[in-house]
């Protein structure tokens, strides 16, 4: 969602959307700058106890309990609600101190004040073969171009596709790059926040949302995330493991 989330973020300087300050460097590529939200799902089936919440609007996800990976693009948050499907209330909130981002990308570790409660969620040891069943999870816009935000927890069952198919987007075999259509997608809002693979209460990150796979749109397009798998052995030393 790079051009999903520059548009977000001119809607961040009216609202809440997620942009914040960019905080890329020279070593990072161009970032896109804004949230990207769930398109054609629905309300949550079950409480994802490490899903974040980012006060500026981004989602991330919750691998350790002082840590959330989230989407460099996504600037600074103060705050993160975590294990709730209500954007605005429920779960436990912690305030974040610092982050730091692996460079070169738009990957994010937000570290916690405080260690939170909720069980993080695995991460994948591999990059997910082409058509596996991938879920996305996000609160953001629910319809594009008209943006309706949802306050409530969206999913959406979708499938992996070749990394190479997300390749106008800029993806790398280094990225996720996830099946979407005009009526099936990330958006801004989910910008930072998880593609899990697994079943009910037993998921795994596979990405975190970084923008649209094609060059066709801001939303309702393929979707690109930074895939979790190439970069696990960094995000590991990063949070003491």
């Amino acid at each position: 969602m790079r051009k999903l989330m520059q548009a977000t973020l001119g809607a961040c300087a009216l609202a809440l959307a997620m942009g914040g300050a960019t905080a890329a460097n020279a070593a990072q590529p161009p970032a896109p700058s804004g949230p990207a939200p769930i398109i054609g799902g629905h309300n949550a089936t079950e409480t994802y106890p490490w899903m974040v919440a980012l006060s500026n609007g981004c989602g991330g996800s919750l691998v350790a309990p002082q840590w959330i990976v989230t989407a460099n693009h996504c600037g600074s948050a103060s705050s993160g609600r975590i294990g709730s499907n209500s954007k605005n209330s429920g779960g436990e909130v912690r305030s974040i101190d610092r982050r730091t981002t692996r460079s070169g990308t738009d990957l994010t570790l937000m570290h916690l004040s405080t260690p939170a409660t909720g069980t993080p969620v695995k991460m994948a040891q591999s990059q997910p073969a082409a058509n596996t069943p991938v879920r996305l999870l996000g609160f953001g816009c629910m319809s594009w171009p008209s943006c309706r935000n949802a306050t409530t927890l969206q999913e959406i069952d979708l499938t992996i596709l070749p990394s190479s198919s997300c390749a106008a987007g800029g993806g790398t075999a280094n990225d996720v790059c996830v099946s979407g259509d005009r009526g099936h997608s990330a958006c801004h809002g989910d910008s930072g926040g998880p593609a899990v693979t697994g079943t009910r209460g037993d998921w795994t990150l596979v990405g975190e949302t970084h923008g649209p796979g094609d060059n066709r749109g801001e939303c309702a397009t393929s979707t690109l995330y930074t895939g979790i798998a190439p970069y696990l052995s960094w995000i590991n030393q990063q949070i003491g493991r």
